[in-house]
């Protein structure tokens, strides 16, 4: 049993004893509001007694790694991120190898539990990818602490299992977008409060919550910088991937929606950080805009389409755009070095890339 080596201490702000603990990488937090030794002792207790807890080896079940895979997870990832790969583990991964010990787990092991998802559950190929990236990081997980040797680099995407369609807005549908501001709201017709929001995000490509997260200290002039996102629980986060987090140039159409969202919400007497936000000037919920997207959609006679799918529309929509300049401005993974990045920003490539939008945009609104 690994040996406790702090104690309990008293939190005055919160009124409770609060002791803390790791082992194998994951840490604890263990607590008691009882006052005086009783309470101490308590806290101290429910540490001794995760500390005693079954410890981990190559011989171990798969069920118990998976387990403190997922626990290490709550600790110290997102609340979406812990809970879609605890969501995995306890519908297809663990019902299939939780048996198996660790030590006689195969590749061909892991591959049954994609096989049988995609068979038994009829899971889309982009479910079953999500499966098998939460096995091979989990697996990763376990080499870590020499709880495996094994290597399953090839397991694979049954060939049948289905693909979504992907759906963008017809040229008809997007000028009808960039030219009618109403909506209905209580059997009435208003202007839409988001029109500008959802004009900007097809101008831009920017993911739903970026859109969001956007403040008005990201403007600086034509260009804004993307520093946050907010998930569909409301977490701030750092973006999807590490090319999430950058600066683009937007195109002047894009330019002149900033622009009446300032003046409307002027008129409207809100003063907020945010360039997108909610009535009462508070950050705007994605199930909100979501909503709002869809009764626009409904009243305006648009085929309706999520948020998401505004952004393949401004991938669509930039066809003639080099898929480098595309790959920057919409944040999609790419290896870059520095050098790299500030070479492009000296070559002028935001501006060009701002441009290709604007001239595609135009020859749309033009047409007759």
């Amino acid at each position: 049993m690994p040996e406790r080596k702090t104690e309990a201490v008293w939190i005055e702000s919160r009124r409770r004893w609060q002791i803390n603990v790791q082992v194998d990488g994951v840490r604890k937090t263990f607590t008691c509001s009882t006052p005086g030794r009783r309470g101490k002792a308590a806290a101290e207790r429910k540490a001794d007694a995760w500390l005693a807890g079954e410890r981990p080896t190559t011989d171990s079940n798969v069920g118990l790694l998976l387990d403190k895979y997922v626990a290490y997870l709550q600790e110290t990832k997102s609340v979406g991120h812990a809970s879609q790969y605890g969501g995995f583990v306890r519908l297809y991964i663990k019902p299939i190898i939780g048996v198996k010990r660790m030590s006689r787990l195969t590749e061909g092991d892991m591959q049954a539990v994609i096989d049988l998802a995609y068979s038994k559950r009829g899971l889309s190929a982009k479910t079953l990818q999500d499966v098998r990236g939460c096995m091979m990081n989990w697996l990763k997980w376990c080499r870590k602490r020499d709880l495996s040797k094994l290597h399953a680099e090839d397991l694979t995407i049954p060939a049948g299992a289905r693909k979504s369609e992907k759906r963008v807005m017809e040229p008809d549908s997007l000028k009808k977008l960039m030219t009618s501001e109403v909506t209905s709201w209580h059997c009435k017709e208003h202007t839409d409060w988001f029109i500008h929001a959802y004009r900007f995000a097809v101008c831009t490509g920017l993911r739903p919550g970026e859109l969001l997260g956007l403040e008005r200290q990201d403007v600086n002039g034509p260009k804004v910088t993307i520093r946050r996102s907010y998930n569909v629980r409301g977490e701030v986060t750092q973006g999807k991937n590490r090319n999430a987090r950058r600066t683009i140039q937007i195109p002047k159409q894009a330019e002149a929606e900033l622009t009446a969202q300032a003046e409307m919400l002027k008129k409207a007497g809100i003063l907020s950080p945010y360039l997108f936000p909610d009535r009462s000037g508070a950050r705007a919920r994605e199930g909100n805009l979501y909503q709002a997207w869809q009764r626009y959609c409904k009243y305006n006679g648009i085929p309706q389409i999520s948020l998401y799918e505004l952004r393949h529309t401004f991938v669509s929509v930039n066809k003639e755009m080099p898929a480098g300049l595309k790959k920057m401005t919409v944040g999609h993974s790419r290896d870059m070095d520095t050098e790299g990045v500030y070479g492009h920003e000296m070559a002028g490539d935001l501006e060009k890339a701002a441009g290709y939008t604007e001239a595609a945009f135009k020859k749309i609104l033009e047409m007759q």
